[in-house]
């Protein structure tokens, strides 16, 4: 049943981005002067427009951006907290600072999930033993409230001490934040912060690393870059010895098993770059299906395209903008657009959806205003939950026929737990 819930939040999701711009988002900074702006990127021609005339901001943390298709808002840290700027003027809407009220620290990674609209990233702070004045790094997944700038932390106790630029990834339908370490692949439960999973990354196929990885809600699948580093062995006279001295590397687009942490290559052809930009400068396009990064080199910078089916490129092209300029944090509006989750909170007290089996029927479904559950047999306790779990409605009964007004639901999947005199069936529907 687990597959068909997927495959059918994958029809939800393509079917809601023709309702939203695929234009890509970014923060593009020029060095003389200093100047940091919201911009839009055209893939195919490498042109950065910039959205409003005024610079948001003299430099950018690169530990992580959010881009909130619902508000319009893109959220980076500046010089001086974190900013949220409005993507129709490019105008700073508000600028707030970092308040943990477990301890001063730091809030990285971080990256809008759309099934819950809320920021998700790892709270990192030092601890102090009071007993011996030892301290040591502790990490825990969060959330953080753009207006007030304050942290909360989900996780009961520390996840890592650390983590690897290699960038971050949020499955809103698993509901599990993903983060590396170099060596493993870590996910985090994002209802309770636990660990969901951390293999240690393998490739089968030939590899070293594997960067700047994103979701694709297309697909349901992590991708990001793989690259070989290859070496030749040079000898020392002098020293009499041998060492290893970096030649070349070559990049490939790859995908990510998160359960085992086997990497596999997308496609044989190497992108044709040995270097490219780190931690959060990739996005994929899940209408076209084409993922995106940036590659710097001595003839400048430039954004790839990259097919998510063959792991060719698809389109190369230079940045170009009014001065000398860096294409950062890259979003589009489109990617993950009201996708909802699948898997359920696990202290939530419904199961995953059954098959109707007692001649159970609700109706319409999907549904507007009105939700009709009509039984052969008596009726006894209908209750509504929302995809996490929440239990929004209940009502004890003894008929055959209900009606529930919806028009107050938000768009999206609901859960009903319908119990009859012959047992409980639960059915999931959609408005």
């Amino acid at each position: 049943m687990k597959s068909l819930i997927t495959i059918f939040s994958i029809i939800i999701s393509l079917s809601t981005y023709s309702q939203l711009s695929n234009t890509m988002f970014g923060l593009a900074r020029t060095t003389n002067p200093a100047a940091v702006y919201l911009a839009t990127m055209n893939p195919a021609t490498g042109v950065a427009t910039n959205v409003g005339q005024t610079s948001v901001s003299s430099s950018i943390n690169l530990t992580g951006a959010a881009l909130n298709p619902y508000s319009n808002k893109f959220c980076f840290f500046g010089d001086n907290g974190l900013k949220s700027i409005d993507l129709t003027t490019g105008q700073i809407t508000n600028t707030a600072t970092i308040n943990n009220p477990n301890g001063v620290g730091y809030f990285d990674l971080f990256r809008f999930n759309t099934s819950d609209s809320l920021m998700y990233g790892l709270s990192r702070r030092n601890i102090t033993n009071p007993q011996s004045g030892v301290v040591t790094g502790a990490m825990y997944l969060a959330t953080i409230d753009a207006t007030t700038g304050t942290i909360s932390e989900i996780s009961p106790t520390s996840v890592g001490q650390g983590f690897a630029y290699s960038g971050s990834a949020i499955d809103p339908h698993q509901m599990v934040f993903y983060f590396s370490t170099g060596a493993q692949l870590v996910g985090l439960d994002m209802y309770n912060g636990g660990i969901f999973s951390n293999p240690t990354l393998s490739f089968p196929n030939g590899g070293q690393n594997f960067d700047n990885f994103t979701y694709s809600c297309a697909d349901t699948s992590l991708y990001g870059l793989v690259r070989t580093n290859y070496y030749s062995q040079v000898y020392d006279p002098i020293l009499m010895i041998t060492t290893q001295v970096f030649d070349s590397a070559a990049v490939h687009l790859g995908k990510v098993n998160p359960m085992t942490g086997a990497v596999t290559k997308v496609g044989n052809q190497s992108i044709g770059v040995q270097s490219f930009s780190l931690n959060g400068s990739s996005t994929i396009d899940p209408i076209n299906m084409i993922y995106y990064f940036i590659s710097g080199s001595m003839n400048g910078i430039a954004i790839y395209g990259v097919s998510l089916q063959t792991g060719l490129v698809v389109s190369q092209a230079p940045i170009s903008n009014a001065g000398a300029l860096y294409f950062d944090m890259m979003r589009i509006q489109s990617d993950c657009y009201e996708s909802q989750p699948t898997r359920l909170e696990s202290s939530a007290s419904i199961e995953e959806p059954l098959l109707n089996t007692a001649n159970v029927l609700v109706y319409p479904n999907p549904f507007l205003d009105q939700l009709t559950i009509s039984s052969e047999t008596e009726l006894q306790k209908i209750e509504l939950y929302q995809a996490n779990g929440l239990l929004l409605f209940v009502k004890d009964l003894s008929d055959k026929t209900f009606s529930i007004e919806t028009s107050e639901l938000k768009n999206g999947i609901y859960f009903l737990q319908i119990t009859t005199s012959k047992g409980k069936e639960i059915v999931k529907i959609l408005k």
